[in-house]
């Protein structure tokens, strides 16, 4: 066995949290960061600069990261020539290794695997993992999504880090959907080609959920749980802050493995009067209950 060819506990071990589960921060938004800063201004969101992004994720890094297996960053606003210092021992770094393709205040369209996300660049940081957004459209072609995800499952097993493939679903024709069912559908259907292309780590938006509504989650996830096949985290995408951390534990009970998640930890802090108080407070304190619901969930 080569430096490379390292088993799968053994790749996800760094990301784990001593519940044996994943506790993870994403810090890699973008666009969709400067958009918050902006408060939904477009005309306002050119001027935010990138500085500001650094600075929010500087701190967001050194507040929250202590309390994190695992923190997702993106390239080149957080991660340039090695690891940012203020992660903290233990957190393992998640390297963004997408470019994103999106509208001023609109969702991703579609993405690519970043070139400069070489397994060269990923030694140098001291990434432990790496991370692709996948846009699932039924009406788009299944091969092109086969082809970016194996392209970036390569990168990753040449570096020999861990992988996250991450599936955000669309309605067809760029339409809303018809309704709940159709997007539920989505969810598993995305599970089950995204992460037959290989990865360590699906990353699913929140099976079966409804604002308000956490009835169908326990049930779609342990769907899920048998799709996938492997480990599997959910994210806060779609999903309202006061509904989130009930999700996660519904999650967890059909068979999540714990969550990565960014907005539903840190998204209020950025229009906040003192940025850094709010992390240190309500964001720490959300993302302590979530870590404790996936210690709580594993041992039921």
């Amino acid at each position: 066995m080569t430096d490379n060819q390292l088993t799968l506990d053994e790749l996800l071990a760094p990301l784990r949290a001593e519940s044996g589960g994943f506790a993870m921060v994403a810090l890699d938004q973008r666009e969709s960061l400067r958009h918050m800063f902006s408060l939904g201004d477009e005309t306002e969101a050119g001027h935010v600069s990138d500085e500001t992004l650094r600075a929010f994720k500087t701190i967001g890094i050194e507040v929250l990261s202590p309390l994190a297996s695992g923190i997702l960053l993106d390239r080149p606003l957080a991660v340039t020539t090695s690891r940012p210092l203020g992660i903290a021992p233990g957190c393992g770094l998640i390297l963004a290794a997408d470019i994103l393709h999106q509208k001023p205040g609109k969702p991703v369209e579609f993405s690519q695997v970043d070139p400069l996300v070489t397994p060269e660049f990923i030694h140098a940081v001291g990434a432990v993992a790496i991370k692709l957004l996948v846009i699932w459209c039924s009406d788009q072609p299944a091969a092109e999504r086969e082809k970016l995800v194996r392209a970036f499952v390569a990168v990753a097993e040449e570096a020999g880090v861990a992988s996250l493939v991450e599936g955000i679903v669309l309605a067809p024709g760029g339409a809303d959907w018809r309704d709940v069912g159709e997007r539920h559908a989505a969810i598993l259907d995305a599970a089950a080609e995204l992460s037959s292309y290989g990865g360590s780590i699906y990353k699913a938006e929140v099976p079966g959920y409804v604002v308000g509504d956490l009835s169908k989650v326990r049930e779609h996830a342990e769907r899920l749980t048998e799709i996938v096949g492997g480990p599997w985290v959910v994210l806060s995408n779609g999903v309202n802050q006061p509904d989130f951390a009930d999700a996660v534990r519904e999650a967890c009970l059909g068979g999540a493995d714990g969550f990565l998640a960014g907005r539903a930890i840190w998204a209020d802090t950025v229009s906040d009067d003192d940025t850094l108080a709010a992390l240190r407070g309500r964001s720490r304190e959300r993302l302590q209950r979530l870590s404790q619901i996936v210690a709580e969930t594993r041992q039921s």
